[in-house]
């Protein structure tokens, strides 16, 4: 037998620890490269956290790589990925954790009002539980992956997760950073709770207007930018959206001086909540009325003119004495008046067929030009059905935005297979028929779609819906 190696085979995957076999780089975060790995005593996929081995020799940025996981595991949040060991190899420290896999809200673009407060409620939670547990070591919190929407990842029905995206080249990781930097972080001042805040509030910004605020040239005009720049109104960016009390939550979120903000996310916390439960139903601009006098058989009784309280005058009336008809004789009218109404009627009944003429003419021209103007009237729709939908809201219609297709279930409820109907494709249309209701942190559409040429209806995510524009 010869001992020679086969030119295709390839060698395995490397196996660390004895534990976890590395399949794949994904990228790297400020200190760490980041590893796909399966865990073989469990058979689970991981992400495997090796520092790097620039910054390994420097203590700071190791002592800076062992606070954070021990950081890590203090807490738990389903916002947050969960630590599930560390300690050291070749002399590097690492870290693992669940794997999570979505999309980041970045490549999301415009999200409806309810999506973006359902994702930043989640990721407030998961940052005041993180402020909650200052501790003489980390007087500023525990740590958490840096606010932006590049990081924040979609990874189920109405679940987040804030993860530090690997995938950002290392060149453009502070631009992105910069877009949500405090004005304070910028002047030197040291970061706090309401720092964190302000970046929240930029975020539930861009989600809800589809664009960053605060702009420059590089990630340090950016950041300077933030000491000057003005964030423009939601009316300004939305004209349609009216909401007076997301402008003010929004407005004391990115306050230029911190202490004009919410204290920390716990305090920004509660404002989320209470303004959720003032959207239940949708604010529209007040409208000036001009008014009108009522008609006087619309008057209440209150409006009506208040009785008199004198006594009317007693009025005597006497019996009238018909007098005699002069036009007539014996009873009878005169032959004249007789013949000119009869022509009157004559006239009357020959506008009468006339009119009738006409019409019948326009209806057949009309019929006529449908008949050459099939798209007006298509022929698998009847005509109310056709006049009805002229009346039906155009903002009423959403597009699925994800690749493999959306699920259509019978009830609002991620969980059970059993309950889908059918899979509604990338791009289609479907029209808003009842919602938005959460169910299990999941905002559901109930809609109508037309799949394989056949009218379904069902529930849907808003998760993977967009509004058509």
């Amino acid at each position: 037998m010869s001992d020679k190696v086969p030119v295709n085979s390839t060698p395995s995957p490397p196996l660390l620890l004895g534990r976890y076999r590395v399949t794949a780089q994904l990228g790297s975060t400020r200190l760490a490269t980041v590893y796909a790995a399966t865990d073989e005593h469990v058979q689970r996929p991981v992400l495997f956290y090796l520092m790097r081995k620039e910054p390994a020799d420097q203590q700071r940025l190791r002592g800076r790589f062992l606070a954070e996981a021990e950081q890590m595991a203090q807490r738990s949040h389903p916002a947050l990925l969960e630590l599930l060991d560390r300690g050291e190899v070749g002399g590097r420290p690492f870290a693992v954790t669940e794997q999570s896999v979505g999309r980041p809200l970045s490549s999301l673009g415009l999200l409806t009002v309810e999506q973006a407060l359902l994702y930043v409620r989640q990721l407030v939670g998961a940052v005041a539980l993180c402020q909650g547990q200052r501790g003489p070591s980390t007087p500023d919190g525990l740590y958490h992956p840096p606010i932006s929407s590049s990081n924040v990842f979609l990874v189920g029905e109405g679940q987040v997760k804030l993860i530090e995206n690997w995938s950002i080249p290392s060149g453009e990781l502070q631009a992105d950073l910069a877009h949500y930097r405090a004005p304070e972080l910028s002047e030197g001042q040291p970061a706090h709770p309401a720092s964190v805040v302000y970046a929240l509030g930029l975020l539930l910004y861009e989600l809800i207007t589809g664009e960053r605020p605060i702009h420059g040239s590089d990630a340090r005009a950016t950041a300077l930018a933030h000491l000057s720049g003005a964030i423009p109104p939601l009316r300004q960016t939305r004209p349609n959206l009216y909401l007076p009390s997301l402008e003010s939550l929004l407005r004391r979120a990115t306050a230029r001086q911190p202490e004009q903000r919410f204290a920390d996310a716990q305090s920004l916390g509660v404002a989320l909540d209470t303004l959720w439960r003032e959207l239940g139903t949708t604010t529209q601009p007040l409208r000036t009325v001009r008014a009108t006098a009522a008609p006087p058989a619309l008057l209440s009784a209150a409006d009506q003119p208040a009785p008199s309280l004198v006594a009317p005058k007693r009025v005597t009336q006497r019996r009238a004495t018909p007098r005699p008809n002069r036009g007539t004789k014996s009873g009878k009218p005169p032959q004249r008046r007789l013949g000119r109404n009869l022509f009157g009627w004559l006239v009357m009944l020959s506008l009468i067929v006339a009119v009738a003429g006409a019409s019948y003419l326009v209806t057949s021209s009309l019929a006529n030009q449908a008949r050459d103007l099939p798209s007006l009237f298509p022929r698998d729709r009847d005509l109310f059905s056709w006049f009805t939908d002229l009346f039906e809201p155009r903002d009423e219609i959403y597009l699925v935005n994800i690749v493999e297709g959306l699920n259509l279930r019978r009830e609002p409820d991620a969980q059970n297979a059993a309950n889908i109907i059918t899979v509604v494709p990338n791009g289609a249309a479907v029209r808003k028929l009842e919602g938005p209701r959460i169910e299990g942190n999941i905002p559901w559409l109930r809609v109508r779609a037309e799949v394989n040429g056949r009218q379904v209806e069902g529930w849907m995510s808003m998760n993977y819906l967009l509004p058509r524009q």
